[in-house]
């Protein structure tokens, strides 16, 4: 009983300075791997095990040409993999590419790097920018 006390009170503790904006960082040991909990996010987790593989899946029509597909993956939530179902999506901004979710076998099992939007870099944006271009010029 006082051992579930105690994780309640560092439950509501990380949670309160969470709200309060602290770069509060909290971890867990799960059976296969290493969650972490809080605003701060590190690069990537160590998993024991190789995820399963790909599932695969029905893409529906795109709902806009600003969209783009981000396919399915299996990300870890520090107990099991679980199935992200692929979806389109808006960058957040012009400039915003989306980077896909890595796995890469080390020493220690499987290093996950979460998927994620970032800045699209200066040489990518000038090729897009000749390409739409190019394209403009064909019509």
């Amino acid at each position: 009983m006082k051992m579930l006390q105690a994780l309640m009170w560092v439950s509501v503790a990380v949670v309160g300075l969470g709200l309060l904006g602290c770069d509060v960082f909290v971890r867990e040991r799960a059976s296969r791997g290493t969650v972490y909990v809080g605003q701060q996010q590190p690069e990537y987790v160590i998993v024991r095990e190789a995820p399963p593989p790909p599932l695969v899946e029905r893409r529906p029509s795109r709902p806009s040409p600003g969209h783009i597909w981000i396919d399915g993956y299996w990300d870890w939530n520090g107990r099991r993999y679980v199935w992200e179902p692929g979806h389109w999506a808006a960058p957040p901004h012009e400039h915003a590419v989306w980077v896909a979710p890595r796995y890469e076998k080390d020493q220690q099992g499987y290093r996950y790097t979460r998927g994620r939007w970032q800045e699209e870099q200066r040489e990518e944006q000038k090729e897009r920018k000749e390409e739409d271009k190019q394209k403009q010029d064909r019509h």
